[in-house]
């Protein structure tokens, strides 16, 4: 029991002295005690914490209630004055607390009212409101504050979760209505009227009002040619038990145009699992839709674009730009990296590499030019990007994944950024190897034409024609028959590329054998089954695989053969045939007058 107890206690066991003496005295001071322990009591059991704080440094507390105990304090770690009452106002909030109160004093106030936050005895933080009633003594000087405490913690965080819930409803709000996506809530009815629409389905033409006035319902903008499906899918995602339905399909806006959207919509049940609404969000995917229409007819185009250049002669590349290439290009090693491919057409297989080869890294564009030709290239390249050409082209050599050389044209566009910095080259390049063979092929026949011209010398003559012809690359031996209508036989009048044994034994063929037997038809041969089999034994250890055999036709008659052959092809290629029937045709009008017996000896 405290002390108030106690005297409350000694006071009420003297009533009945006191009320011998002075009944009316006694019977008034026993109501008043009776009504202080019905205060004490109703205080003591009420939310509210009574203070009386003396005006003096950090509040001393003179009087506190027994509930104070709701802050983990006792009524003696005040009164005691081990704890003032500034003590337990926390430390963010206490200069503001002591400026009202020296404000409300000196303003002459005789109460008011504060809220802030106190911290209890294990630490926590609890909000308060405080009734500050101020006594004054005579002279209007504050002695004391008579404090009516309320903890209101569960108020401000309800404040606080309803200023958050509002402003992330006003966050959400804005979202919605600023975004592409409107916000629908509809009835499980016929043509789905609504109940809710967010503010932006202006965007769609139409307001808030069409739709919640139910002057339009929401079944009736979409697509006549979708609305069944839409309907149908709906159904089933409803059966299925689903709790959601996602759909692409055509509406209509108020002034008749028309849009594709998506439509994510949430199917809401009530607690017997019957579908009460449908919570939708419609998006406007026009945009999407026009760009997969085009990229599909874009990708159709890409296909048929690709056929016709996997189909054509024309390789087709994207190569980067490497800003800093080696110098001394032409000693590079064969794994130089440079120019580095990101497309490469499918028909690159033509050169003997793959589309991987290119793009994987292992091949770059710079290692296929020929070692000879890769310094002008370069110099060239860097002089049309020096002078801001767009282009460029040359033709050059490249080497195939084979090892055999080709030449190409090169056609390309030099891509920059906005900066005007080279970034890529984009271009094709074409296997030109015949024509600039066919360009070789006539003028070793424009030079062969010039030369025989000013010969009179026969065997002068046969050798020019021997040098001429082993031009071509894919030629390295050769030989000239003429025909000895004195002894009946042809005879090997000139050669170049053949061992002096394998001479030796194709010197002369007598007039009916196969050898010349074959050139008496006046048709070129260019199989090695020609020869006999002895002879085709000869061959095969003289290393031939592959030979041309052409007759010398002169005013109707026979009169000999240009021989060729080659140790590294298997075949004669057709442009090269030409080339040779068409110089045995030059020639032979310059051998015929010349051949007479005497100069065969």
């Amino acid at each position: 029991m405290d002390k108030d107890s106690e005297d409350y206690g000694a006071l009420n066991a003297n009533f009945p002295i006191a009320g011998s003496k002075n009944n009316v005295r006694g019977e008034a001071l026993h109501a008043a005690l009776e009504k202080e322990e019905t205060l004490r009591m109703m205080i003591n059991n009420s939310h509210v914490v009574l203070f009386l704080l003396k005006n003096e440094d950090k509040w001393p507390v003179e009087f506190v209630s027994e509930n104070v105990a709701k802050f983990g304090y006792s009524v003696e770690d005040f009164t005691s004055g081990r704890m003032r009452y500034k003590d337990i106002i926390y430390f963010d909030d206490l200069k503001e607390v002591e400026e009202v109160f020296e404000k409300k004093v000196k303003s002459g106030a005789s109460a008011f009212s504060l809220e802030y936050r106190i911290v209890t005895k294990t630490g926590d933080i609890r909000w308060i409101n405080e009734r500050t009633f101020i006594q004054r003594d005579t002279d209007g000087e504050a002695t004391h504050f008579q404090s009516v405490v309320l903890d209101i913690t569960r108020r401000k965080e309800s404040e606080e979760e309803l200023k958050k819930t509002l402003k992330m409803q006003k966050v959400l709000t804005i979202a919605v209505n600023n975004s592409p996506a409107v916000v629908f809530l509809w009835k499980n009815e016929k043509y789905w009227p609504a109940i809710f629409v967010s503010d932006n389905v202006v965007q769609f033409g139409y307001t808030v009002d069409d739709f919640l006035s139910q002057k339009i319902q929401y079944g009736k903008i979409i697509h006549p040619d979708d609305l069944k499906r839409v309907e149908e899918e709906l159904e089933r995602s409803i059966q299925k038990g689903e709790v959601s339905f996602n759909s692409e399909y055509r509406i209509f806006t108020k002034a008749g145009d028309m849009l594709w959207v998506n439509e994510r919509t949430f199917i809401q049940r009530d607690i017997e699992g019957k579908v009460s609404c449908f919570q939708g969000i419609v998006l406007d995917i026009t945009h999407r839709k026009k760009t997969e229409k085009a990229l599909r007819k874009s990708l159709k185009t890409q296909e048929m674009l690709k056929s016709i250049i996997n189909k054509s002669p024309a390789v087709a590349f994207l190569r980067k730009n490497i800003e800093k290439l080696p110098a001394n290009l032409e000693k590079l090693p064969v794994n130089l990296e440079y120019w580095p491919v990101d497309y490469i057409s499918e028909n690159v297989t033509q050169f003997e590499y793959s589309v991987e080869d290119f793009l994987s890294g292992k091949v770059h564009y710079g290692n296929i030019i020929h070692r000879e030709d890769i310094q002008a290239v370069v110099e060239s390249l860097e002089r049309s990007v020096r002078e801001g050409y767009d282009s460029f082209e040359m033709e050059y050599r490249i080497i195939t994944g084979g090892g055999s050389i080709r030449w190409v044209e090169d056609r390309t566009l030099i891509q920059r950024d906005s900066e005007g910095k080279v970034t890529h080259f984009q271009g094709i390049v074409v296997d030109v190897t015949e024509r600039k063979e066919a360009e070789k092929m006539l003028e070793i026949q424009r030079e062969l034409g010039v030369s025989l011209s000013t010969t009179w010398n026969l065997q002068t003559m046969l050798n020019q024609i021997l040098d001429a012809c082993l031009k071509i690359e894919e030629i390295d031996a050769a030989g000239i028959y003429l025909k000895d209508e004195l002894l009946d036989q042809i005879n090997l009048v000139a050669h170049r590329g053949l061992s002096p044994e394998f001479v030796k034994s194709i010197s002369i063929y007598r007039a009916d054998s196969p050898e010349a037997r074959q050139i008496w038809t006046e048709k070129p041969v260019y199989r090695m089954d020609f020869f006999a089999d002895r002879m085709a034994d000869l061959i095969r250890k003289e290393k031939l695989t592959a030979i041309a055999v052409i007759p010398m036709k002169h005013r109707g008659e026979i009169i000999g053969s240009l021989n060729f052959a080659s140790h590294t092809t298997d075949r004669i290629p057709q442009n090269i045939r030409n080339f040779l029937e068409s110089v045995a045709l030059q020639v032979v009008n310059y051998i015929a007058p010349l051949r007479i017996v005497a100069d065969l000896g």
